[in-house]
């Protein structure tokens, strides 16, 4: 009869090449992959300066449509004003909680809200609508299983998404003639949820 001592030692040989074995076939998938991963963007540049506006917290919410209007007013008037190279929202672009605020939830209408304000920010702006980047924060991410799933809103409604930038890493340039400005931000334990 074999001791305790080998027996424990074979299984865990055994677990542990069972691991490896899916921890590579993980990897390698994901090293597939990579190219969708990475968002590279390149954008040309005026002047020797850039501008970047970033706006966060915007909490758009069924239950206030008043503030999608407001930020389109407000945002589209100072933007056409600046005149930035980029333009990042950065997180919490909804507000994802039922009309008492008691608990979390995603919300198409509010999607749909963050869309046609930024539609008419485009508008009144004059930014041409690539020169946005959003980026999903934690509301952004409530009840969503998965990206991709069926309750993600932001793969479907939000401006990188319609550019196809739903990697986990953005990478923006702005190119001078003699220099570019280069920004590589990672989104991974954003996109996560």
């Amino acid at each position: 009869m074999a001791s305790p001592a080998i027996t424990s030692s074979a299984f865990l040989l055994f677990f542990l090449l069972f691991f490896s074995f899916f921890l590579f076939l993980f990897s390698a998938d994901e090293t597939e992959n990579a190219a969708e991963l990475v968002s590279r963007e390149f954008f040309p540049m005026e002047g020797d300066l850039a501008w970047v506006v970033q706006v966060s917290d915007l909490h758009l919410s069924a239950y206030h449509p008043e503030r999608a209007e407001e930020l389109a007013g407000l945002l589209g008037s100072a933007i056409r004003v600046i005149r930035p190279d980029l333009l990042l929202v950065t997180g919490d672009i909804t507000d994802a909680k039922n009309k008492k605020r008691t608990s979390t939830r995603q919300d198409e209408l509010e999607w749909i809200q963050y869309r046609n304000t930024m539609d008419a920010l485009v508008k009144q702006s004059g930014l041409e609508r690539r020169r946005i980047f959003d980026i999903r924060g934690n509301h952004d991410k409530y009840g969503v299983p998965y990206v991709g799933s069926a309750l993600d809103f932001f793969s479907i409604h939000s401006v990188s998404s319609q550019f196809n930038r739903l990697g986990t890493i953005q990478s923006v340039s702005l190119v001078l003639p003699l220099y570019p400005y280069l920004w590589i931000w990672d989104l991974e334990s954003l996109l996560k949820p």
